[in-house]
């Protein structure tokens, strides 16, 4: 009875969580490609997680637990090592729904914009690896 009611007053939460990619050490001299030259950019990771909470804070502290124990290494093509870690919870998001199921909205956020940016505007700076470049 009591674990009913415990679980009763459970909601689900999405959490956004931020990640990056963070490499060390030389990489091996007969590995290196025009790839390696090419990259100068960071790579970050933002995830989306289910977590059942009885609050906001609690979602956030379980969610910032589980990116930390998701932390891992391994070694890249070129023989460094690549750390994936947790950075900061971006957003935690109350679910509406207390069932799970097809179609159930898992995470929202409403972007304030200038009234002149277009749709198009608005997809460049937030969405950009969604356009298609081949247009």
């Amino acid at each position: 009875m009591e674990q009913n009611l415990q679980e009763s007053q459970l909601n689900w939460y999405a959490v956004k969580i931020l990640f990056e990619s963070i490499h060390s050490g030389n990489p091996l001299l007969d590995k290196l490609d025009e790839h390696y030259y090419d990259n100068n950019e960071k790579l970050f990771e933002e995830s989306i997680i289910i977590v059942k909470a009885m609050t906001t804070k609690q979602a956030y502290k379980i969610a910032q637990d589980q990116a930390k124990q998701s932390e891992h290494e391994y070694l890249n093509t070129y023989g460094q090592l690549v750390k994936w870690q947790f950075v900061n919870i971006l957003h935690v998001f109350e679910l509406n729904d207390n069932e799970l199921k097809s179609g159930v909205e898992v995470y929202s956020r409403f972007i304030h914009a200038k009234k002149e940016d277009s749709i198009k505007d608005i997809i460049m700076q937030y969405y950009p690896e969604s356009i298609d470049t081949e247009d």
